[in-house]
């Protein structure tokens, strides 16, 4: 699955946040800032732990234009809320923004 994610100047978290999605889900996130983007970076969090390397162990971070795309997620738990903190330069100026994935299980109902 891929989810296209709008980052604005002004607020903090992501325009689509939060983000719904079953867990066995892989999402590729398609970051869109306001500029340009350089040198993307991104750290998950579950219970304000890190766990980046176990949601995203694999592949590389990359930007072109205004979009910065990351590395697969997976391995999301359900039941759980992550925050996607998102790091990226922007007119020469580092931002972070955020992105809140809500992961449900799949016998959940609606």
């Amino acid at each position: 699955m891929s989810a296209s994610i709008t980052f604005t100047e002004k607020r903090p978290f992501a325009v689509e946040s939060p983000l719904r999605v079953i867990e066995g889900s892989t999402v590729t996130l398609a970051c869109t800032f306001w500029g340009a983007v350089t040198s993307p970076s991104a750290t998950v969090y579950r219970r304000r732990a890190n766990v980046t390397t176990t949601v995203m162990p694999t592949g590389s971070h990359t930007a072109s234009g205004s979009v910065a795309t990351l590395k697969p997620l997976t391995a999301l738990v359900g039941g759980s809320r992550y925050i996607v903190s998102v790091v990226g330069t922007v007119s020469g100026s580092i931002w972070v923004k955020k992105l809140e994935i809500v992961c449900g299980r799949d016998e959940d109902e609606q």
